[in-house]
């Protein structure tokens, strides 16, 4: 826990003035000290790594999705939904030709925290020293907890919003009649409730905690939920409006209360729709692991790994049979020839299927596959981001050790200038008068 100060924390009663020269000195000591320094720069490089690795994982999923909807001989097959409370799409070899009633009782939504309303959103609250919020994500074995830091280079509205987001909770800072407020938004899912805790700055935590248990300073504005909805009859819940299961081989997107048909069936005309979204998703996802790129070589190193593990996949196909079918191969990506796509389709459609659909060797199912083992436990994703957020943490607990070392000398140093001038201290030497500043001492 981060060590504050106060009068009784002291041994000086009420004197005027102290907690302010041990925040002056609390501030002088760490920007002194090149440790902290150091691991606020070790801290940045790895957010920005955990970042980009969170960012390579979401355009990978991405194409999975689509290249997934391609695998096991249904090139053919394709899922409507004929109103707007959902969306469908296929996902695997389980989706079977059929029509399902969906009916979209409730959508699933994050819970909503928002603290009292401040005049001005870019004013320094409290006196700066150092603190600690402790967002508690759900409860018992399932919580998850994300630990923020404030100090003087972020305490105001803007500040705590912006280091939140740094630290993955999505925060913002919302205007109204009222003023300035924080707004916290939790994940979606009834379970996924939220408590904070703070430890520091009195200021912070008569700001921000929130919870069971604790004198909350923010209220709630939405409740956490589940999406509820019902397949043919049957009533499901879903923590996201999502849901991969309610319907075998297809992905059903909750967008709206409401009634609407999902039909699966059998359509020729999807093969080549099906194949051109399949180019456009691979070549969507190329540029989008491209721009990941920032120059740091160790950082760099988990994409152009993924890249040549994916890129082995087209180096593999037979080009003559791509050729022929109307797609030539460019750099990681592909590009189409429609005209000549259909014609190879309108001349031997089980050719075309069996070169993109086909189950464990068609190219849409090497393609799914691999980035199920990359992004899978002891794959290349998962193996960089354990090894990259050990590291912070491991940063974290170095900085806090630092800190509240820092503290305690801080608070030492105050006792000591308060005690010099009244005989109580030997450290000056006999006859001594109290120095002109608190920071002769730090000389």
């Amino acid at each position: 826990m981060t060590t504050s100060i106060s009068s009784s924390t002291l041994g000086l009663g009420g004197t005027s003035g102290l907690s302010d020269l041990y925040t002056s000195a609390t501030k002088s000591l760490l920007a002194q000290n090149p440790g902290i320094k150091h691991i606020d720069a070790q801290l940045t490089r790895d957010g920005a790594r955990l970042s980009g690795l969170g960012k390579l994982a979401l355009a990978l999923d991405d194409f999975r999705t689509s290249a997934g909807k391609l695998s096991s001989d249904k090139l053919d097959m394709a899922a409507s939904s004929s109103g707007k409370a959902v969306g469908a799409q296929l996902t695997s070899k389980e989706a079977a030709a059929g029509t399902h009633a969906v009916e979209v009782k409730q959508l699933a939504q994050g819970q909503q925290l928002a603290s009292k309303a401040l005049p001005d959103k870019g004013a320094a609250l409290g006196s700066g020293s150092a603190t600690v919020i402790k967002v508690q994500t759900g409860t018992g074995s399932n919580a998850t907890m994300t630990t923020v830091r404030i100090d003087d280079t972020n305490n105001t509205l803007d500040g705590i919003a912006q280091a939140m987001r740094d630290a993955g909770l999505d925060a913002k800072v919302v205007q109204d009649g009222k003023g300035y407020s924080l707004s916290l938004t939790g994940k979606t899912g009834a379970a996924n409730t939220m408590s904070i805790s703070v430890a520091g700055d009195p200021v912070m935590t008569g700001l921000l905690s929130y919870g069971p248990g604790v004198n909350s300073a923010m209220t709630q504005k939405a409740a956490a939920q589940d999406a509820q909805f019902t397949v043919d009859g049957k009533a499901l819940t879903s923590s996201t409006n999502k849901s991969d299961t309610a319907i075998a081989g297809v992905s059903l997107s909750l967008t709206a209360t409401g009634k609407s048909d999902v039909a699966v069936k059998r359509d020729p005309s999807a093969i080549a729709a099906n194949i051109k979204d399949f180019v456009g998703a691979l070549n969507a996802m190329n540029t989008k692991v491209a721009g990941l790129k920032t120059g740091d070589a160790d950082g760099d190193a988990a994409i152009i790994q993924v890249q040549n593990q994916l890129g082995g996949i087209l180096d593999a196909a037979d080009p003559k049979a791509l050729a022929d079918m109307g797609i030539t191969r460019k750099g990681n990506g592909l590009v189409l020839d429609e005209a000549k796509l259909n014609a190879a389709i309108a001349a031997d459609p089980d050719k075309v299927t069996q070169l993109f659909g086909k189950s464990g060797t068609g190219l849409a199912d090497q393609f799914a596959t691999r980035i199920t083992q990359q992004m899978s436990k002891g794959g290349t994703l998962a193996s960089q981001a354990a090894t990259v957020q050990a590291e912070v943490d491991k940063l974290n607990t170095q900085k806090q050790q630092v800190t509240d070392t820092i503290n305690r000398q801080a608070s030492l140093l105050v006792q000591q200038y308060a005690s010099a001038g009244t005989g109580g201290s030997s450290l000056f030497g006999a006859g001594m008068t109290k120095p002109m500043s608190l920071f002769d001492f730090m000389a």
